[in-house]
């Protein structure tokens, strides 16, 4: 050991960085040990003194058991009892299921002269972690595995591992592993992954590939049969299209945190229906959803999923309604569970019947404030295009009530919307004109004193005249005509009917003018459609 460590090296383990203080013998210990100093001052249970001796100096911020004050539950003071057989038994490894030597930058020598005491000494070993190490061949890996006949999970994170020699390993030779870390590996999903996934990890069920750099995965090959927990965090996907080679696996758990995830599909392939049928449980924490798109479309794309995690996403930072109204997060707890029928937990909270009645309940009152703001058949075939839940709760909980009471064909206006109460009019007194838009309610008096005000005079010495721009026959008498009335059977055309000089000298036309009278009758009586001319007259 003396000739890998020396003092003041600086390591880690388990992530948490220590300083080397003493290499050798310990009175009472068999082989030679590390003394070490935690950066985390909080950590240790001495200051480098063992059984009375003093190995080695630590910070004067850390203190030894034997410095701490005696500890009593009630009146009694607690004792330690039989801590020096667990000490011998821990030298023996006995008793201990769990290495983690992470970033210790080992490596494993077949030919070592000492590799049998391996296989004696760890014989309960169920988990190994060599992540961070110095390994370089899977064969490698295997030759140390399959000296610890329990081991169960293997973590081998941060390895630059060549997997070009499993072509010649024995098929399923890490089949008693369990739970497999490969994360941070670099590997290449589609040509060294999943084949040796399939060639020696046959066994698997939880895999955790994590911070690859992968951006897509659509490798269409068999996963283990076996394998239901997928830890994909930490890639580059962006959407769950990218994920097309887990899609017809048996995972029930996907796990894609911190990803950059923003749609189901790209919109690009529109033929095929991405569905992850075996899907359970989805985790997509701190992705980069933005809109509720993604979440009406989780259940076809996830029909089985019963517990989800969304924290973290855009989305819940800047919820409004369709008037642009602010939710709070707890809005958006409950939209999400209304659009996902099956769920059972979010955010690990169990959805328990009054939840997802209060929240579908909740959504359907959106739902039905939105529709009534709109103002065609268009707008409002949207509106049900957007939440494709809207005729599974109508049928639930009955169709709400819509405050929009009539949705007309496209171009026209809206009976009850302000639009139609009101009338543009133009105002023409001598060479002055103006526009004013008034309300169809508005009544005569009224309007003679807006007019009045607009132009200095008294109201009522003002004379108003409505001009319908429609023509009205008036009679006259002619001393040259003396035969009968001219009509024309064959045609309904009036110009048709003159007679043969193309002179009626029985009548000429006239523009309809109405006076508008004052009183306390209402514009809209007068007028008929949202415009009108109205000339401006002094009373004689």
């Amino acid at each position: 050991m003396s000739s890998v460590h020396r003092l003041g090296q600086r390591l880690s383990l388990k992530g948490q960085s220590l300083t080397v203080r003493y290499v050798g013998p310990v009175d009472g210990k068999a082989g030679e040990w590390l003394g070490v100093e935690w950066d985390d001052v909080t950590r240790g249970k001495h200051n480098g003194v063992h059984d009375g001796k003093k190995y080695f100096d630590c910070t004067p911020s850390l203190t030894s058991a034997a410095d701490q004050e005696a500890i009593y539950f009630s009146s009694k003071q607690a004792e330690e009892v039989g801590f020096d057989k667990f000490a011998r038994r821990q030298a023996e490894l006995r008793g201990i299921f769990v290495i983690v030597l992470d970033r210790m930058r080992l490596r494993h020598r077949s030919d070592d002269p000492d590799v049998d005491t391996i296989a004696e000494l760890c014989q309960e070993i169920t988990e190994l972690d060599v992540g961070g190490n110095l390994f370089e061949t899977l064969v490698e890996v295997y030759d140390l595995s399959r000296r610890l006949p329990k081991l169960r999970s293997l973590t081998l994170d941060a390895n630059r591992i060549s997997v070009e020699d499993s072509k010649h390993m024995p098929r399923g030779c890490f089949s008693s592993i369990r739970t497999l870390s490969l994360s941070n590996v670099m590997l290449n999903w589609g040509t060294e992954l999943a084949p040796i996934l399939q060639q020696c990890f046959p066994g698997v069920q939880a895999l955790a590939a994590t911070h690859n750099e992968w951006s897509s995965i659509i490798h269409n090959g068999v996963l283990p049969p076996g394998l239901k927990t997928l830890d994909l965090s930490n890639n580059a996907f962006t959407t769950l299209a990218d994920l097309l080679g887990v899609a017809d696996s048996a995972v029930e758990t996907l796990i894609l945190k911190n990803c950059n995830i923003t749609t189901i599909s790209s919109g690009a392939d529109t033929n095929h229906r991405l569905i992850f049928a075996s899907v359970q449980e989805l985790d997509i924490r701190h992705n980069a959803i933005v809109d509720w798109t993604f979440f009406n479309e989780l259940p076809a794309t996830f029909p089985a999923l019963k517990h989800l995690r969304t924290t973290g996403n855009p989305l819940y930072t800047n919820l409004k309604t369709h008037a642009g109204k602010l939710l709070t997060p707890e809005d958006g707890y409950m939209l999400t569970i209304a659009r996902l029928p099956n769920l059972e937990t979010l955010n690990y909270s169990k959805i328990t019947d009054k939840d997802r009645l209060n929240a579908e309940t909740y959504y359907l009152g959106l739902i039905a404030a939105e529709l009534s703001s709109t103002a065609t058949d268009a707008e409002a075939a949207g509106v049900r295009e957007r939440h494709p839940r809207f005729a599974a709760l109508c049928e639930t909980y009955g169709e709400p009530v819509i405050a929009r009471k009539l949705i007309v064909a496209d171009g026209e206006v809206d009976p009850n919307s302000l639009a139609a109460r009101l009338v543009r009019i133009t105002f023409a007194s001598g060479a002055v004109t103006w526009v004013e838009e008034l309300p169809k309610s508005l009544s005569v008096y009224a309007l003679l004193g807006i007019v009045g005000k607009k132009l200095g005079i008294m109201p009522l010495t003002l004379r108003l005249v409505l001009e319908t721009g429609e023509r009205d026959p008036v009679s006259r008498e002619s001393a040259s005509y003396q035969g009968p009335d001219w009509w024309c059977s064959d045609s309904e055309d009036e110009d048709d009917c003159l007679p043969a000089n193309g002179v009626d000298e029985r009548s000429s036309w006239a523009m309809r003018e109405v006076e508008i009278l004052a009183g306390t009758r209402a514009v809209g009586t007068y007028v008929e459609g949202a415009e009108a001319r109205v000339r401006v007259e002094a009373r004689g």
